[in-house]
């Protein structure tokens, strides 16, 4: 697994204790009963039974000072093997998007097959009913105590009944909210091997910081969520932020929820783009891989039933799209103007947006079906005669659908999405599969073998790559304490033989508070009317030591 920060207690029968690393693994192959359960089995259980244990509902986040309930052999079998195997390897595929909340996979049709949503927030899902972990005081939660562990020293003692289990942890008091903080720092070193197209260094430090206060109230239902994020660049001062991913007060009751503020949302399924992925402004700031986003202000209400999921969003103030500045790399071969920034709504970034979500599962197969009308979050970037780039945001509409759909090893996925943009419209889509071959090698390592197909009605006119591309990938979880993982990936232009770009993502925990992570991309072509044309000097490889604490 990925880093897993701070330490937790696990209260099971016995009360004999050993000390662990905090990694969810090796907590998990101490509570596992026997060889009849996977260890998939075992974490998924852990996850499932502590919802409050984990920073956004990610297990690659366990909060300090946060009590586990070890749930009983009976409960671990109750899942699919290769449904929690699925989940497992969908974990590692977002460890490198930290704070993201991640949906669960889609289960095979002999497990249980609760709602789940391929849209998620930031914020973790809201249960419907309690759940069973009970979280200490703030006290405790901001604890740096050393990580140790009270679990069964033999495996038959891991089967007790969960009462007793739980009996241990002391509920707490009904009249008592909870709060919870988390902090990550990290430090990015980026080394390029050749200089750019305008005079700049080779080598970019950037320092940034990111924390999280969220409280619950006794009842569960209010709960406000804060998430800061500050980012200061070496070379580049366009490349700055300070910006408020989550700061929201939300609102739950049975079936339905209601937020206030901003917050930041995901939808999609696929690995290679995202093209339904549409009410968030994107950091570009951040890397080329247009995974980063900005909080966004809005009203958002969830409706959920056995038909389905609703998600409404109204969305009152647009965020324009910030672009590296000359003296940073991965920018535009000429400076962005935002001062010459032209809407085609005659109310600018007051103009009210609007966006909509429908989910459902039809026998394993899950069903989105998106809207969204309001400001495009990519603006055209036009020349203008004082050698300047000036952004221009135009309104549209886009029909979204995403699909995914797990059969044994195999998860199938496709976006697709319509957009009318000013006097524009085109169709894009994006699809194909994801196989895993579990214990590569007699290790019990797994492999992932990833392809995606891109299209894009535009053809050479697309503003970004994927109008005629292939994706393929590969991705290795070594399954150790470390929770190391790799992805290489190579996206290879149909049309062009010599334009593709090739990207390298690896992780590995060095500490319980320390994350080394490892990101490289290489960039060619020779077409000059090729998105990638000028970026094939920018080649570069990326370093980041994140601290937890």
């Amino acid at each position: 697994m990925a880093l897993l920060t701070g330490s937790l207690t696990l209260h099971a029968a016995t009360p004999d204790a050993i000390t662990a690393e905090s990694t969810l693994w090796r907590l998990a192959l101490a509570a596992r009963p026997d060889e009849q359960v996977s260890m998939a089995q075992v974490m998924y259980a852990l996850w499932q039974q502590n919802p409050k244990a984990f920073r956004d509902n990610n297990v690659n986040y366990l909060l300090k000072g946060a009590e586990l309930t070890v749930p009983n052999k009976a409960q671990m079998l109750a899942t699919d093997v290769t449904f929690a195997a699925q989940w497992y390897q969908q974990q590692l595929a977002r460890q490198a998007l930290p704070g993201k909340a991640i949906a669960e996979p889609k289960r095979a049709a002999t497990a249980a097959n609760p709602e789940v949503m391929a849209s998620t927030s930031r914020a973790a899902v809201s249960p419907v009913s309690p759940p069973t972990a009970t979280i200490p005081s703030a006290t405790a939660v901001s604890s740096a105590a050393p990580a140790r562990a009270t679990l069964p020293t033999n495996n038959s003692s891991a089967t007790a009944n969960t009462s007793a289990r739980t009996a241990a942890i002391a509920p707490a008091p009904k009249s008592q909210g909870s709060w919870r903080w988390q902090h990550e720092l990290d430090f990015t070193q980026r080394m390029f091997s050749q200089s750019g197209l305008q005079p700049s260094s080779k080598q970019h430090s950037m320092l940034s910081y990111r924390g999280q206060w969220s409280y619950e109230d006794a009842s569960r239902q209010h709960s406000v969520n804060l998430e800061p994020y500050l980012r200061w660049h070496q070379r580049d001062s366009e490349s700055h932020l300070i910006d408020f991913q989550q700061a929201y007060w939300r609102y739950v009751q049975e079936g339905w929820e209601v937020k206030v503020g901003l917050d930041t949302i995901f939808w999609g399924v696929s690995e290679s783009q995202h093209l339904v992925d549409v009410i968030n402004q994107t950091d570009v700031t951040a890397g080329v891989e247009l995974e980063a986003k900005l909080g966004q202000p809005m009203l958002a209400l969830r409706r959920s039933a056995g038909a389905g999921t609703l998600d409404i969003y109204v969305l009152p103030y647009f965020r324009e799209r910030q672009f590296p500045g000359l003296a940073g790399r991965l920018a535009a071969p000429l400076a962005v103007n935002h001062d010459l920034a032209w809407y085609e709504s005659s109310k600018a970034q007051n103009n009210l947006d609007v966006a909509l979500r429908y989910a459902h599962r039809f026998s394993g197969l899950d069903v989105g079906l998106s809207f969204f009308s309001g400001t495009s979050r990519e603006p055209l970037l036009q020349p203008t005669v004082s050698g300047e780039l000036q952004p221009l945001y135009y309104q549209m509409e886009q029909y979204g659908l995403d699909l995914q759909w797990v059969q044994g090893d195999w998860i199938w996925k496709m976006e697709s999405i319509y957009r009318r943009l000013g006097v524009d419209e085109y169709a894009a889509a994006t699809a194909g599969f994801e196989f895993t071959q579990y214990g590569v090698l007699q290790q019990v390592w797994d492999l992932g073998w990833i392809v995606e197909y891109q299209y894009d009605s535009r053809g050479q006119t697309a503003s970004m790559p994927g109008q005629n591309d292939l994706f393929i990938g590969w991705r290795l979880a070594l399954n150790d304490v470390a929770g190391s993982s790799f992805l290489v990936g190579v996206l290879q232009d149909l049309d062009e033989r010599q334009s593709r770009s090739i990207k390298l993502e690896g992780s590995r925990r060095l500490t319980d508070s320390l994350r080394l992570s490892i990101n490289a991309w290489l960039f060619q072509s020779e077409q000059i009317n090729d998105p990638l044309y000028w970026l094939q000097r920018d080649d570069y490889l990326s370093l980041q030591l994140s601290y937890y604490f």
